[in-house]
């Protein structure tokens, strides 16, 4: 499911870079909260997206 997830995002034009998938149990609040900061920081790195919004 998740590499039809990811030729979806690129027929859509996103760079694949912004999708990620992490299995996280509820218990694992810091690896959550390690995860969220990592990712945050990839997306920052790419820049905006060269993805247009919808008028």
């Amino acid at each position: 499911m998740f590499n039809m997830t990811q030729e979806l995002v690129k027929i859509l034009g996103i760079e694949t870079a912004r999708l990620r998938l992490e299995w996280i149990s509820s218990a694992e609040g810091t690896r959550f909260a390690e995860i969220a900061r990592e990712f945050t920081e990839q997306i920052k790195s790419l820049g905006p997206s060269s993805l247009k919004k919808a008028a």
